[in-house]
């Protein structure tokens, strides 16, 4: 009785282990996109009609296709090579306008992401400038040692770019408008 169970459980193992790459095979074709599936559709067409018309022309070469039959299936064949090719091209040419779409939006994305950090790093509060006595008016400008001015209004220090003059967040090392460097080697900033 024993002989007979692991014999059993032997033939099934065998069995599943033959089936297994057939139901994974399944597995990974159900999860094809619908596009995908089309793609290998019109790439399967396209082969058949290529493979159609090499046989079509051997046929032709060996004397067992009269000429009206062979122009006939020629044109047949030619039309589905075609139809399929068109079809490729139409998805080449979606792939692309994504592509393209998509090198277009991730600037625009890192730009506006950019621009939000500054607008919240705007909206942050800034630390209370001590004033100091003895020293007479307090400056309304402070330079850095590149020439970039940051002037303090109402509390909050604000940097404008030496070159184009577009303000810019204290924080920042370079110009968002024009790309100058607005720190030097020294970032340390003076009075004037």
């Amino acid at each position: 009785m024993a002989f007979y169970i692991a014999a059993f459980l032997i033939v099934w193992g065998v069995a599943l282990f033959v089936a297994a790459p057939l139901t994974g095979g399944l597995r990974a074709r159900a999860k094809q996109t619908r596009e995908e599936a089309e793609i290998d559709h019109w790439e399967h067409e396209h082969a058949l009609a290529v493979q159609g018309l090499r046989e079509l022309q051997f046929d032709r070469e060996m004397g067992k296709l009269s000429d009206a039959d062979y122009e006939s299936l020629k044109a047949s064949l030619e039309g589905r090579a075609f139809q399929a090719m068109s079809a490729l091209d139409k998805f080449k040419e979606q792939e692309h306008a994504v592509s393209v779409a998509a090198k277009t939006v991730r600037p625009k994305l890192r730009e506006a992401a950019a621009i939000a950090e500054e607008i919240a790093a705007m909206s942050r509060p800034q630390p209370a400038i001590p004033i100091v006595s003895g020293l007479g008016n307090v400056p309304s400008s402070i330079t850095s040692s590149r020439g970039a001015t940051a002037e303090i209004a109402g509390g909050r220090r604000v940097m404008f770019c030496p070159q184009c003059g577009m303000r810019a967040p204290m924080a920042g090392n370079f110009c968002g408008e024009c790309g100058t460097a607005l720190r030097g080697e020294r970032a340390a900033t003076r009075a004037s």
